[in-house]
């Protein structure tokens, strides 16, 4: 069931929260926003619905200091056991919506070898 892309604003690289991490951060600022990118991927990828875990930081290449960048940019909120992507649920598809396109896909897949083979 797990997507294979998730949804980045092609305006991503200027938006006011990106350019003022970088700007103020330099390098640490720019390492929290592959963070973030990998983070959106990890999300979308495993169906997390935005939340990344203490235990998953690893996974996104990221560390705690990291999440507290993403956190004072206001790209990431702090929820128990982890951060939040903020804004998570209305960019990409999550929860519910990923399991009807799952199940639409599938569907239609087993229309299609019926038509094709039969049901014998």
């Amino acid at each position: 069931m797990d997507l294979t892309w998730f949804r980045a604003d092609t305006s991503l690289a200027s938006h006011d929260k990106i350019t003022e991490l970088v700007e103020t951060h330099g390098a640490r600022g720019k390492q929290a926003g592959f963070v973030y990118i990998c983070a959106l991927g990890h999300s979308v990828g495993h169906g997390t619905d935005g939340v990344i875990k203490r235990t998953s930081l690893k996974w996104v290449h990221g560390t705690t200091a990291d999440a507290a960048l993403l956190v004072a940019a206001d790209l990431w909120e702090t929820t128990d056991g982890g951060w939040r992507i903020r804004n998570f649920g209305t960019r990409q598809v999550v929860g519910a919506a990923q399991q009807a396109i799952h199940d639409a896909k599938s569907s239609a897949g087993k229309k299609g070898a019926e038509a094709r083979w039969g049901d014998d």
